[in-house]
């Protein structure tokens, strides 16, 4: 006995997988997306047979555009085309082997540990899908979501504020701005709730710190501006009061900058100046050294001012600098005599 199906093809239907909604088909060119759909058409009607020609013809697009249309499929992983026959990919077996991890043994408590971790992750894995996907979120995020956990070792509540950062900034449309937050996250040591509430108050410091140097110099901060003063509070461990002592250099400076309070800051720091009471004693001690040098100085060019006489100009028979003789000036007396 054979089973037929005696449905009309005029109102038959062609499932297509969510994966592919979803995943798949924002990501290809509108050929592409025609002749997927027309070669699942074909394969779950009809004589499952189709060449190059046929969906040219169907498609109402030329053979070349078939045939590019075809290549783009198969570097998605959709289809797999051979020398006589075009096959379609189960899109669900291959999800499912991409998210497979072989278990390897383990102690019951280790089983039951790893069992409550999951299910919170499920749990919030669920909450983000109806929170900022309205029950919709692709398995591209699902993936994303899979490997923060495994690689940055983020608690469920992190992962939930990661996209609560995504959505503050509009940025859900896709991975990128999530992935670079949690790999700044994860670089900075944050693994818990509570470590992620050190790392925005410290961020928030350094921010506050920023508009203050703007604000200070009366500029405009640029990139590298930020960077020098991540690296004032990040690698020369200074806060707020030193780096404000920084800025009081500046003072009366028509174009002040912070490459020159970084110079500063950094004079400092190689000297393994701490603290404000360190500094400004440095300072003081400075000012008086340079103070003396100066007093010196002038000190000197007043001594060579009085070594200075008319009587050693105009000496006969004098040497000047090369031991050159120099002539005699006769006075107007013995010019008298002489005659």
């Amino acid at each position: 006995m054979r089973i037929k199906d005696s449905r009309s093809i005029i109102f038959s239907d062609t499932p297509v997988p969510d994966l592919f909604i979803q995943d798949m088909m924002p990501k290809l060119s509108g050929n592409a997306v025609k002749s997927y759909l027309f070669l699942n058409s074909v394969f779950q009607n009809g004589s499952r047979k189709a060449t190059r020609a046929d969906l040219a013809d169907r498609l109402g697009i030329s053979e070349e555009a078939v045939n590019d249309s075809l290549l783009e499929l198969q570097n998605m992983q959709l289809i797999t085309v051979g020398d006589h026959d075009i096959s379609i990919n189960d899109l669900k077996m291959q999800e499912l082997q991409k998210r497979y991890r072989p278990v390897s043994s383990s102690t019951p408590k280790e089983i039951v540990g790893r069992e409550e971790v999951h299910k919170e992750r499920e749990e919030i894995v669920n909450q983000i899908n109806m929170t900022f996907f309205q029950g919709m979120m692709t398995f591209t995020w699902y993936d994303h979501i899979d490997r923060w956990f495994e690689v940055y070792g983020f608690d469920p509540e992190v992962m939930f504020v990661l996209f609560q950062e995504a959505a503050n900034n509009n940025r859900l449309n896709g991975p990128g701005f999530a992935m670079r937050v949690a790999e700044d996250w994860a670089s900075a040591g944050v693994r818990t709730y509570e470590q992620l509430s050190r790392y925005y108050t410290h961020f928030m410091k350094k921010n506050e710190l920023k508009a203050l140097v703007g604000k200070r110099l009366r500029r405009k901060m640029t990139e590298y501006d930020l960077k020098d003063v991540d690296m004032w509070v990040d690698e020369y461990g200074y806060g707020e009061d030193i780096i404000e002592e920084a800025l009081s250099k500046t003072r009366g400076a028509s174009n002040p900058s912070v490459r020159f309070v970084s110079a500063v800051l950094k004079d400092w720091y190689d000297r393994c100046l701490k603290t404000l009471e360190d500094i400004r004693a440095y300072e003081e001690k400075r000012a008086a050294e340079i103070s003396a040098l100066q007093g010196k100085s002038a000190s000197l060019k007043r001594d060579n001012r009085d070594n200075f006489t008319l009587d050693s100009a105009q000496g006969g028979g004098s040497d000047i600098g090369t031991g050159v003789r120099m002539p005699r000036l006769l006075s107007e007396t013995a010019d008298e005599e002489s005659d």
